[in-house]
């Protein structure tokens, strides 16, 4: 049976995604290893899905990549997440990039880019899961947009509603930076659009039709997004002005609160110098993550420290902190100028060169200050802090442009009389060498840990079951950061603070020298351990010792949450299965009429 060019192109590219994915994971897809993440737990509770419903009870929020919480382990998932998010990325950018009329191999070739361009894929070494999370849906949201505008099909406005919902329950800051920018392009296609009807003699109907379709995916919107409404002016704002008025971040406390407010938005500014690396990658190093270095010295990734002036403290001369790479790739960007010039005259392309340039200034902030206080004038702006998170727009516009680079490259080899498919090969091969080159850079932020104590026997945590429970105060330190994990992977209660505490873990030298405190206090031993890769396991000369206390106090009654359930959580919940069902439908009868 012979594919269709459809299919066929799809499965290359789904195809070339899993093998770069794969490589950029490589040494981690193992239940027992996991990438290295500060921001993301790379241990889970026995009781996770219980923890998991629990949580949709309080904040409503439901989307459709949940359903991976009822499909196996969560260790399974672990690194499978942030694939499944760049995969998602990359088929959006190939879905609008296709609905502005390029090729297949120009679509597909510039989504493949864009999910391991630097800084948009190298995030994970930070365990920023929710950027990922909102990546799934905020790149179709675009795309939708896009379809809307110009054709304004019910469907259209019905995803356009729900992945914007779903976007915005994750990294609001930069949810809020995509959905201004998807709304500004918006209103350029609708007025292109608008101009074209016009001509038709149709601008009554266009307009009407899309009003109507506005309305709905406002509705779809406001249906499925409302937890997050709740969740972002109850917490994450409220959040923000606690960390700006603490002023932890800041050199002194001398500074009045306005002054306070620029220095703490603008920290993690990008320095001018670092454009350098759009094109030239590692020229200031890779990361300050000293879990990634120590670890990826040992597994010889060659992996450098960082040296630039990203995430330098204000008003300091050294010190620095980051854990990405702001790498665009050479080829996407030499692509970037081929598109842009062969496409000079291409509204779209304009809007995109002009866009990237403007997001690149922002990126800087303070470095850019002039500009950036605009930016920061604006409503919302004093709450979107470190203004690099800008470039996660230029490189989106860049690869855009990337895609009508890739499409000239098409073109040019159709009009020198190469054949259709021998040149779709080489607009492919370019892509896959760009890809590639970027997947590269992105591997060395990939440290490998040994986790299969946390998913092992823990003989110290059925001892403190046994005993009655209660809280272990956690005075191991170093290479046995994994044995805390995996008491808290059996449900049991971790600090590092002794107060409140009935259970103390610590070295065995540790205790030897305490011991006599430890039983005046009214301590006594309850057994000492081994801590292996294995687990942790009963041992006569184990290097760890549990102490427990008989002083054992009345739990305080947790207050009852309020959250969103049940009006909003399963109003959204219901709407959003909704969607995807009556999409999923829509999608299988048009497949079968297909000839």
């Amino acid at each position: 049976m012979r594919l269709r060019p459809s299919t066929a192109a799809f499965a290359a590219f789904a195809a070339l995604f899993a093998a770069l994915a794969v490589f950029v994971f490589w040494g981690t897809w193992g239940l027992d290893a996991a990438p290295v993440m500060p921001d993301c737990p790379v241990w889970h509770p026995q009781d996770h899905l219980a923890r998991w419903f629990a949580g949709w009870l309080e904040s409503g929020k439901f989307v459709p990549g949940d359903v991976k919480e009822f499909l196996g382990s969560p260790y399974f998932w672990q690194e499978l997440q942030y694939a499944a998010a760049l995969f998602f990325a990359a088929l959006g950018a190939a879905y609008f990039l296709k609905g502005r009329g390029l090729s297949r191999v120009s679509s597909y070739g510039a989504g493949l880019l864009l999910a391991f361009c630097g800084y948009w894929c190298s995030l994970f070494s930070a365990g920023h899961l929710g950027w990922f999370r909102w990546m799934t849906y905020g790149v179709f949201a675009f795309a939708l947009a896009d379809r809307a505008a110009r054709k304004g099909k019910p469907r259209h406005w019905i995803f356009l509603g729900a992945t914007l919902a779903w976007g915005s329950f994750y990294q609001p800051d930069l949810w809020l930076l995509f959905t201004v920018f998807t709304a500004a392009y918006f209103l350029f296609a609708s007025v292109k659009t608008f101009i074209e009807a016009k001509r038709c003699g149709d601008a009554r109907g266009f307009v009407l039709s899309r009003a109507l379709g506005a309305l709905g995916a406002l509705a779809v919107f406001a249906a499925i997004g409302f937890p997050s409404f709740r969740s972002a002016i109850v917490n994450d704002l409220a959040g923000r002005d606690s960390q700006i008025s603490s002023g932890e971040t800041l050199p002194g406390g001398a500074l009045d609160q306005a002054e306070r407010r620029w220095i703490f938005v603008t920290n993690w500014s990008m320095p001018p110098e670092d454009t350098l690396e759009f094109v030239v990658p590692r020229i200031h190093g890779d990361t300050s993550c000293p879990n990634v270095l120590s670890l990826g010295a040992r597994q010889g990734s060659g992996v450098k420290p960082y040296t630039g002036r990203l995430g330098r403290p204000y008003g300091a001369d050294k010190g620095n902190y980051r854990q990405h790479s702001l790498y665009v790739g050479w080829v996407t960007c030499v692509l970037a100028v081929l598109g842009t010039v062969y496409f000079r005259r291409l509204a779209e392309v304009r809007f995109f060169a002009a866009a990237a340039a403007v997001f690149w200034l922002f990126s800087m902030g303070r470095y850019c200050e002039p500009i950036y206080r605009l930016v920061y004038a604006l409503p919302m702006g004093d709450y979107l802090r470190a203004p690099v998170k800008w470039h996660h727009l230029t490189e989106f516009c860049i690869c855009m442009l990337a895609g009508w680079g890739l499409e000239s490259v098409y073109r040019l080899l159709a009009a020198k009389g190469v054949k259709r498919g021998t040149a779709a090969c080489a607009v492919f091969a370019v892509a896959v060498f760009g890809a590639c080159d970027l997947a590269r850079v992105d591997r060395l932020y990939l440290a490998v840990m040994d986790i299969s104590a946390v998913r092992g026997r823990n003989d110290a945590a059925d001892d403190v079951k046994s005993l009655g429970g209660g809280k272990v105060a956690d005075f191991i330190e170093g290479g046995y950061g994994l044995a805390a994990w995996s008491f808290a992977s059996k449900g049991i209660e971790m600090s590092a603070d002794p107060a409140g505490a009935r259970f103390l873990w610590m070295p065995v030298a540790h205790a030897a020298a305490a011991g006599s405190r430890l039983k005046a206090a009214g301590f006594e031993m309850a057994g000492t351990y081994d801590i292996t890769t294995g687990g942790i396991r009963r041992s006569a000369r184990g290097r760890a010792v549990l102490y427990f206390s008989r002083n054992v106090k009345t739990p305080v009654a947790e207050k009852k949450s309020e959250g969103a359930f049940p009006a909003t959580g399963a109003v959204s919940a219901s709407v959003t299965l909704a969607v995807v069902f009556g999409g999923m439908a829509a999608f299988f009868v048009r497949m079968r009429r297909r000839p």
